[in-house]
């Protein structure tokens, strides 16, 4: 495990100063030969998350709420950082000296209203880093800051045609609570119902576990 780079505290944005990110970077062995760093985005990893998304398979693509390829989108997010609503945490490895975004997974938490016991949960990795535990790893990183905040349950939101992705939720505990009608238009235009489910955080952890690592999370939208 790595210190924080205090050189790069600038590019967070201020709401991290009252949260303890001190065990940030993680280093963490994969296998033999892949070892990635875990640790919160920063502003300036607009680059580097950009060619993530960009490389990402279309199949994968076609069911994000946003049109990831789009300079524009990542740029929105990293400017507009606010660890307080939504956190996101990024997968990395080093490669001469640089860094290269292999896996990206985000809480998003209500922080005032009714709703401040309920956070969604969202995760994508590189086709290369699939089945190897690192979508348990990132969302055990999830789970327990959503302990930290007072979280009960988690929400997901899913269009109906994204058989995998429900089946996996379901897999995981999740259970379908509403149906919003023609809800989801893609990118050609075509509505489609959107699905929202629901999970006690406390259920959740026991299902990840019993997931084998065939079964690693990957996207979840």
């Amino acid at each position: 495990m790595e210190p924080l780079d205090k050189s790069l505290e600038a590019d967070m944005p201020d709401e991290h100063e009252m949260m303890d990110f001190s065990d940030y970077p993680k280093r963490i062995k994969l296998t033999k030969k892949k070892e990635i760093w875990i640790r919160p985005m920063r502003r300036d990893d607009r680059d580097r998350l950009h060619v993530f998304f960009k490389d990402l398979p279309a199949r994968d693509r076609r069911f994000f709420k946003h049109d990831v390829t789009q300079r524009e989108v990542i740029t929105n997010w990293c400017k507009n950082l606010n660890y307080d609503q939504v956190l996101p945490i990024l997968a990395v490895i080093r490669q001469d000296e640089h860094e290269h975004v292999v896996a990206d997974a985000t809480l998003h938490t209500e922080r005032h209203g009714w709703a401040t016991h309920v956070a969604k949960i969202r995760a994508v990795i590189a086709p290369k880093y699939r089945k190897k535990g690192l979508g348990k790893i990132l969302l055990r990183e999830l789970y327990d800051r959503a302990i930290l905040r007072g979280i009960q349950k988690i929400q997901a939101e899913v269009r109906q045609d994204n058989k995998d992705a429900i089946a996996l939720l379901r897999r995981l505990g999740f259970k379908k609570e509403a149906v919003f009608r023609k809800h989801a238009m893609d990118r050609q235009g075509r509505l489609h119902d959107m699905i929202i489910m629901f999970n006690d955080l406390s259920d959740l952890w026991g299902k990840m576990d019993d997931l084998n690592i065939d079964h690693d999370f990957h996207m979840v939208p």
